[in-house]
């Protein structure tokens, strides 16, 4: 009897050592969308400095030459012509506060969007939270967003791609490190 015992305890503890090993490579976010404490520090900042809002972010040479555009309680730098990316900083007022409740409806939970799938998650960029949502558009493809606050301010970065590459991971250190 303790030696049936003995080797059911050994095989369960295999079994909890193997699960825990494959939960630490593979679990929830995978490291395509993670930035590590050491990948933070390795991050340059590159790209044009720009205002919006009053935050400052680095724009890469991939996403430059867009322009401002002001609105009730937002600001919004764009590639308006390509459509490629848009970066919103919005205003500390109720304005402000019912546009970014509105856009978090509308891109994160599919509220009046005929897009298809909204999907969420919660990735870790430059030891930071991001709201991650992928989207679908069939006018204008695959798209991503970035939903993130700055010392108080809400940050919604936009951008066509599969993916969080490493321009838009830029983007988002740029903008805890310059402010």
């Amino acid at each position: 009897m303790n030696k049936k015992v003995s080797a059911i305890l050994i095989v369960i503890i295999i079994m909890i050592c193997g699960v825990a090993i494959y939960l630490s490579n593979f679990s929830g976010l995978s490291s395509e969308n993670t930035l590590t404490d050491n990948d933070s520090l390795a991050i340059e900042l590159e790209g044009e400095e720009i205002i919006i809002n009053g935050f400052t972010c680095m724009i890469p040479s991939s996403y430059a030459n867009g322009t401002i555009k002001k609105s009730p309680g937002i600001e919004t730098y764009g590639t308006y012509e390509s459509d490629s990316i848009y970066i919103t900083v919005y205003d500390n007022s109720p304005e402000g506060d019912k546009v970014y409740q509105g856009d978090i409806d509308y891109f994160a939970y599919g509220i009046a969007n005929k897009d298809n799938n909204p999907k969420r998650e919660n990735v870790t960029i430059a030891n930071h939270t991001i709201l991650y949502v992928t989207q679908h558009s069939d006018t204008r493809g695959d798209y991503r967003l970035a939903f993130f606050e700055v010392n108080g301010k809400k940050v919604l970065i936009e951008w066509l791609g599969h993916e969080i590459s490493p321009e838009i991971k830029n983007i988002i250190h740029s903008f805890y490190k310059l402010n």
